[in-house]
């Protein structure tokens, strides 16, 4: 699997021990990171604290890395434009992209990310403890197939009513309305996150 891991550079010396240990770990899982430049920007950042990179260069291989890639993994927990533009580029290729925060005790509820509604974004806050683990679920369902199926269902007269009262009173369809369920059930599954992340 091909990914494109990216974050921004602003406070490199304050977050590199999770932007290498997420990187790292895309590597262990056998993804081939697309313009690796993490340790080319810490060097850099060694030699040249107050060096100009060349923005127009790095800013082509970004776009290009994201067009070649199956996943995105953009570490966001210090907001900034790059990343948001890396955020905007990943999902509008409709690549599965994995916008990954570290906990802390002011949290991004509100946020301009959160108003984001794309199937192909998956938002979470993660710790030293259980990146491994976000990444892992994140890599499982990105494996599995896209696209839509057909399922019949039986349904008792109570829980048509529901749907019936529901595709009106919401102005959804009766399978928007089942998907909305389902995958509410698919977050709070405990279990089923365990499977994934084994896929």
């Amino acid at each position: 699997m091909k990914a494109w891991f990216g974050t921004t550079t602003t406070e490199l010396e304050k977050y590199k021990e999770y932007y290498f240990a997420i990187r790292n770990y895309l590597r262990d899982k056998g993804c081939v990171v697309l313009y690796d430049w993490l340790d080319e920007a810490w060097e850099y950042r060694q030699q040249n604290p107050t060096g100009k990179r060349n923005i127009r260069d790095i800013y082509q291989k970004i776009s290009h890395a994201i067009d070649l890639a199956d996943i995105a993994v953009i570490e966001y927990t210090v907001p900034n434009f790059s990343s948001s533009d890396q955020i905007h580029q990943a999902l509008f290729k409709k690549k599965p992209t994995l916008v990954m925060r570290l906990r802390r005790d002011n949290t991004f509820a509100d946020s301009y990310i959160e108003a984001i509604d794309s199937p192909y974004l998956t938002l979470r806050d993660y710790s030293s403890a259980n990146y491994q683990d976000v990444i892992d679920e994140f890599i499982g369902y990105s494996k599995l197939e896209t696209g839509k199926g057909r399922y019949n269902i039986v349904l008792d007269r109570k829980q048509k009513y529901y749907l019936d009262w529901a595709s009106k009173y919401y102005k959804k369809s009766n399978s928007a309305l089942i998907r909305e369920m389902i995958d509410k059930r698919i977050k709070d599954d405990a279990k089923f996150r365990l499977v994934i992340q084994e896929q």
